[in-house]
């Protein structure tokens, strides 16, 4: 067993840490989180197993971890299409147009 899951399991014994309705110290999150990212060629299934706990909490760890960035994107004409207005295209493939800036921001603020 790796160092540092020892680690990580004999200080959440310790601390009475985990199980339900009991929660990690930021601490032994941070642990958990180092242990992850170094085994980050092996499933987050195995690595919270080792760990002693539940997938949806190290995976949350995780991404509570991972900064928000931004992406760069390019505007630029279409060819042989003419603009109206703004569109929008999010990652997730959503398009929005038609709506003028100031109606689109005001869509945005609401969606959040």
């Amino acid at each position: 067993m790796d160092a540092r899951v020892k680690r990580f399991r004999d200080e959440a014994s310790r601390q009475g840490a985990g199980g339900v309705g009991k929660r990690y110290p930021e601490e032994l999150r941070a642990v958990a989180v180092a242990v992850a990212k170094a085994r980050r060629d092996e499933p987050v299934a195995r690595v919270a197993a080792d760990l002693g706990v539940s997938t949806v909490s190290l995976q949350r760890w995780l991404e509570q971890e991972a900064p928000a960035r931004f992406r760069p994107v390019e505007v630029a004409p279409e060819p042989g299409v003419e603009a109206t207005g703004v569109v929008l295209i999010s990652p997730r493939g959503y398009r929005v147009e038609g709506l003028e800036a100031e109606s689109l921001v005001s869509l945005l603020r609401v969606l959040g």
